[in-house]
């Protein structure tokens, strides 16, 4: 297989899959965080926050949403024109952070983003955060809350949107390339039986005290639901598209940043205390396949989509024979 055609179905594939297993092994409350080993002046440049002047109010009444991007976006590409252009709607600040090499890199590395962010918006703010993440983004909010201590205490809401906890079949066909030509580290760490998956999901031990817990699926998406069953995690509350719209086709995988009835989800969890309920959400939006969008910021996202394929290449090495060992606080 050329280098160029397995390329192609690399990016074909993430675009399909934006996923990571998620740990199911609660952090040591009295043992001190896991340090963060990337330099804080990097960390604090994938931070970035949708106000006009790019500065939080800490006057407001309302949580700061954190969004966390799938795999192979940015925050921006993934959220600005749609889920944060709605909840500025309803008086809400919105922040973005981007995982190194587009999601591609170690998913330990990634989370220390997150980790960053949640703790910087928290400080500025004064008030907890509700963080948001569609597949790899909101496992890796899950993972952060885990083995991150003090972040429970700092967030009110992690809401997740096709985040296929159980891990991916998708991932699989990666493992005999990477002997070869290797593979991104993150798509070997999306295997149900990397070592990831089985370190982090094998316990069932629920998340930690705090925060709501919310996991959005749909039956429709084709990288999510494994043999029926749809994802779980363990302490939160799981919804499907299809638990309010039945029989309904749609959303897809991607979809779901589009979707009008996952959109009401995520923000029924913001606006309410607790997770969200199925029973708030208009069944009359079940007609609706698409949320209302922002055509002014997806222009400013078009430029890094149509750039996706060679970013992809380019930032998500170097590509593994082997998927990344477990960090100590992981194993």
């Amino acid at each position: 297989m050329r280098l160029s055609s397995w390329f192609g179905g690399l990016a074909a594939t993430v675009l399909t899959l934006t996923v990571l297993p998620v740990s199911a092994v609660r952090a040591d409350t009295s043992e001190p965080p896991p340090p963060l080993e990337i330099p804080a002046a990097r960390l604090a440049e994938a931070l970035h926050c949708g106000t006009e002047s790019g500065e939080l109010r800490g006057a407001s009444d309302k949580p700061t949403v954190l969004f966390v991007p799938g795999t192979g976006l940015k925050g921006e590409e993934n959220y600005a024109w749609n889920y944060m252009a709605e909840l500025k709607k309803k008086g809400y600040q919105s922040c973005w952070v981007d995982s190194p090499g587009r999601g591609l890199r170690d998913m330990q590395e990634s989370v220390e983003y997150v980790v960053y962010a949640t703790r910087a918006i928290h400080e500025a703010t004064g008030r907890k955060v509700d963080l948001v993440g569609h597949s790899q983004g909101g496992l890796l909010t899950a993972w952060a809350l885990r083995f991150w201590p003090d972040l429970p205490g700092r967030v009110e809401d992690m809401v997740t949107l096709g985040s296929p906890f159980q891990g991916t079949r998708l991932a699989s066909p990666c493992r005999p390339i990477a002997e070869v030509a290797g593979c991104p580290a993150s798509v070997l760490q999306f295997a149900r039986d990397s070592n990831w998956t089985k370190a982090l999901g094998a316990d069932g031990t629920p998340m930690p005290t705090g925060p709501s817990y919310t996991t959005v699926h749909s039956y429709a998406d084709e990288s999510v639901v494994a043999d029926g069953q749809a994802p779980s995690l363990p302490g939160a509350h799981r919804i499907g598209v299809q638990d309010i719209c039945p029989g309904r086709p749609w959303p897809t995988h991607i979809a779901m940043v589009v979707d009008q009835v996952s959109y009401d989800l995520v923000a029924d969890a913001v606006d309410h205390p607790g997770p969200a309920d199925a029973d708030r959400i208009d069944r009359a939006h079940c007609a609706k396949a698409v949320m209302p969008l922002n055509s002014e910021e997806a222009v400013n996202a078009l430029p890094g989509l149509l750039n996706y394929p060679i970013e992809l290449l380019i930032h998500s090495q170097p590509w593994l024979k082997e998927e990344p060992m477990l960090r100590e606080y992981a194993r």
